[in-house]
């Protein structure tokens, strides 16, 4: 078999880093959307190279303009004082096509054309092809140079809305990209990489080096939302997703992609159409694509790995709040998105479309979120107040967390992340705020879902909830969450309150332990959870403000003390060092 080889290379075109101007709405910037190693369904199908060991592996690299990650996360630490956002991603800005790079191979079955290219200490690489049009019989591939890491086939049925195909993240600073065009194919195809993305910043800790317990958020006082602390709030943590959102803006310098959170959230004729309920802040240009990650959060309550390889990619803008996405504090600062992308079979059937309360009533609940793109976590704030004077007045509320002991804030990554009422139900979603894990005394603004119905100044369906939610104008105030294979989520009135409670000592070396709170006298059960949320120790017991409590039978570990009584919930946590 005779192989003609062509050869054509040219300079990388390097888009111009430079500090992304950006109001500061408690959103992240990230990398192209990927933090998983199989974003894909898994398929049979391998590259053409793979399985055809004649080829040869001597192929075209383009070596990408060096980008000094340290400069940059410097840069980054500068600017937090500047309320901007914060960047984990810069992109090349090239244009690479099938005939002017890369080396092609021209083979008795058809063309094999491939390039590789290499972005010097990426943490993470991924591309941006502007277009795409190849025939059913053409396979392209991404993949890493060791061959541990492939993506593919991509098709012509990846291409989002606005005409972009994203590829999944390669993990390091090396990716091979590869098209197979056979002889019969139908027509001969088209690509053009507009942008390859380098992130800079670990924040999915791929890097081993750089494994923390609480990935990029910046507190230690968020809650994993396997901790005993959510239990009874599953069904609304399934509702909520992440959200990767990448764009080219020349002045904000080239590509980017910003990190928000959002809650798929259910219509009134419960037809399962993914909406997802985010932040219109999130939004940076009318061209951007979307990713969801769904399930992403831990294993076990502290844990540091867990479940992050289920994405589906593609989405669009169905409606929003204002085109104006940086003065939010002119509207409710809301974002109505729909998913386009595949929903793969391994994590779909846990979906939840989150029900909502439009009825504008303020209720104490718990908040879901991404901080800073890491693990699903859950809030439980202090107070919720509808702000009812000012420039904000009816558009918001006012969400305080400070609790005793803390229950949770927000940070970068949280914008756009549900609050949901008493009844599990959403009620706002996440626009600005100052609080933090070494700030809990601050407060969140959370635009109200009573405003976002219709309230924002504009007749236009694409400015309001209610043509998408409420399709038939039916009026409904409430609507129950449903799970993804029909059956419907009865909201439950939690009307017991939650309080915290203080042990001494804690770490407890001898098992026993005395309690001291608000307690009511009256008898209560005593459930003790471990680490990963299984029931490990059940006692009747006899509350008072100051008790003793025996843990003899526990050993060596982390517990989660819930005690509940008639009329109230009170929840701990002790370590046990024997």
């Amino acid at each position: 078999m005779q192989n003609y080889i062509i050869f054509l290379t040219l300079q990388p075109k390097i888009v111009n880093i430079k500090l992304m101007k950006k109001l500061f709405i408690i959103s992240a910037l990230s990398m192209l959307g990927f933090f998983q190693i199989f974003a894909q369904e898994t398929t049979k199908e391998y590259p053409y190279s793979f399985t055809h060991r004649s080829i040869s592996y001597n192929i075209d690299e383009i070596v990408l303009e060096t980008i000094d990650n340290e400069k940059l996360l410097t840069e980054d630490e500068a600017r937090k004082e500047d309320t901007k956002l914060l960047r984990v991603a810069v992109g090349h800005d090239v244009s690479y096509t099938l005939t002017n790079c890369g080396r092609i191979d021209i083979l008795s079955e058809g063309k094999l054309w491939r390039v590789k290219f290499d972005s010097k200490n990426a943490v993470m690489m991924s591309l941006i092809f502007d277009k795409f049009n190849l025939p059913k019989e053409g396979k392209l591939f991404i993949y890493t140079p060791d061959h541990e890491q492939v993506f593919g086939p991509y098709t012509n049925a990846d291409i989002q809305e606005v005409g972009k195909v994203v590829s999944d993240e390669i993990i390091g600073d090396e990716v091979i990209v590869e098209y197979f065009e056979p002889n019969n194919a139908e027509f001969s195809g088209e690509i053009r990489i507009a942008g390859i993305m380098h992130t800079y910043r670990d924040f999915l800790n791929v890097s081993k080096s750089d494994r923390g317990p609480h990935g990029n958020a910046e507190g230690n006082c968020h809650i994993d939302v396997v901790c005993p602390d959510a239990a009874g709030w599953e069904d609304p943590i399934n509702s909520v997703v992440l959200i990767s959102i990448t764009a080219y803006v020349p002045s904000e310098g080239g590509w980017f992609t910003s990190l928000c959170s959002g809650a798929i959230i259910n219509n009134v004729r419960m037809d399962k159409t993914p909406y997802v309920l985010s932040a219109n802040h999130c939004v940076s240009a009318s061209d951007q694509t979307h990713r969801f990650y769904f399930n992403y959060q831990t294993s076990v309550c502290g844990g540091n790995s867990g479940t992050s390889n289920y994405s589906a990619n593609g989405g669009t803008i169905v409606a929003r709040s204002s085109t104006n996405s940086s003065n939010y504090a002119a509207n409710s600062d809301f974002l109505l998105l729909k998913i386009t992308g595949f929903l793969g079979a391994l994590y779909r059937d846990k979906i939840v479309f989150a029900g909502w309360d439009r009825s504008g009533a303020a209720s104490v609940g718990a908040g879901v979120h991404h901080p800073g793109g890491d693990w699903k976590k859950i809030s439980f704030p202090k107070s919720v107040s509808t702000i009812t004077s000012g420039y904000y007045a009816n558009k918001y509320f006012n969400v305080y967390w400070l609790t005793n002991p803390n229950k949770g804030v927000t940070e970068q990554g949280s914008s756009g992340s549900p609050l949901f009422n008493n009844k599990k139900l959403i009620i706002g979603s996440l626009t600005a705020g100052s609080s933090s894990c070494s700030e809990p005394y601050e407060s969140d603004l959370y635009g109200r879902l009573a405003y976002h119905w219709n309230n924002n100044g504009a007749s236009a369906n694409d400015r309001k909830l209610q043509p998408w939610l409420d399709p038939d104008n039916t009026g409904a105030t409430t609507i129950n969450s449903m799970r993804y294979d029909g059956s419907i989520i009865t909201s439950i009135n939690d009307s017991q309150i939650v309080e915290s409670f203080t042990i001494t000592p804690n770490p407890s070396t001898s098992g026993y332990v005395t309690i001291n709170g608000d307690f009511h006298t009256e008898n209560a059960v005593c459930n003790i959870y471990n680490s990963v949320g299984q029931l490990v120790l059940t006692r009747n017991i006899t509350t008072s403000s100051t008790f003793t409590l025996d843990l003899n039978p526990l050993t060596n570990g982390v517990y989660f003390i819930d005690i509940k009584g008639s009329e109230r919930n009170y929840k701990s946590k002790i370590i046990i060092s024997k």
